[in-house]
């Protein structure tokens, strides 16, 4: 398990204010709906539904986020709550919610059917949930996959991870769960003044911290840095600068009726 409470996720989380903004759109969340926001990191899309008027609940397992999204959601005069506690054992009373939100959070969940089993669960009748996946194309999904190959070199390959970005299984795990569901396609541009730069700053990304004294320790960790960057630099859409497009998909979830 990764402690994403390492490094300074803030720097990742600003650079996916964008998704945040497409699923608390998809979800629409109405003034007074009660809506939670899973792993809601430093809180943006919580903030935003707050902004709508609706009643949040943010949750994470990295307490030193939920600190920043305390203090942001204070910051901004907001009214949201924000509890430390673990997506697939949700401390919360079955239907408690009107909304569920997940930006690239759902998908870290050790077991989905259990972290899926909570979210319906957790919704109310007539509920609606909105957690965006990534799909595997693109340079950023080439550049992880050479840290995490390299990292199972270095210590043996890690669980077979759900393909929350294939509507197939998804379709399947929601249907033993008494829930439908639907894919809306979305797209993500980054952008910083150079792949070096770009690759300087993801350092500080929980998952960079956790691995490199792994890669360190097996003495490929400049080898996996000189891979990454070469990536960054085949997938450079603007010469002048760094700007690269990542596609992610949102899925919808609407649990069936309650025996």
């Amino acid at each position: 398990m990764i402690d994403w409470g390492l490094g300074h996720y803030e720097l990742t989380a600003r650079e996916l204010e964008p998704v945040a903004e497409h699923v608390v759109s998809l979800a629409a969340p109405a003034p007074g709906e009660q809506v939670l926001d899973l792993a809601t990191g430093t809180g943006n899309a919580a903030l935003l539904a707050a902004r709508r008027g609706a009643a949040v609940t943010g949750l994470d397992a990295a307490a030193r986020l939920i600190d920043v999204a305390r203090d942001r959601a204070e910051a901004a005069g907001l009214r949201a709550s924000f509890v430390v506690g673990d997506l697939q054992a949700l401390p919360f009373d079955d239907g408690s919610f009107d909304v569920i939100l997940s930006v690239f959070g759902l998908i870290f969940a050790p077991d989905a059917a259990r972290a899926f089993s909570e979210l319906v669960r957790a919704l109310g009748p007539g509920g609606r949930a909105y957690a965006s996946a990534w799909v595997p194309a693109g340079p950023i999904d080439a550049m992880v996959g050479v840290f995490a190959r390299a990292l199972a070199d270095a210590v043996g390959p890690g669980p077979a991870r759900f393909p929350w970005h294939d509507p197939g299984p998804v379709a399947e795990l929601a249907a033993r769960h008494g829930a439908d569901v639907a894919f809306q396609e979305g797209r993500l541009r980054i952008a910083a003044e150079s792949p070096e730069a770009y690759l300087a700053v993801n350092r500080d990304h929980p998952m960079s911290v956790a691995a490199r004294p792994v890669l360190e320790r097996a003495g490929t960790a400049q080898a996996v840095q000189e891979r990454a960057l070469a990536i960054l630099r085949e997938g450079n859409e603007d010469p002048d600068g760094f700007q690269i497009t990542s596609p992610y998909r949102v899925i919808e979830v609407r649990p069936g009726a309650r025996a």
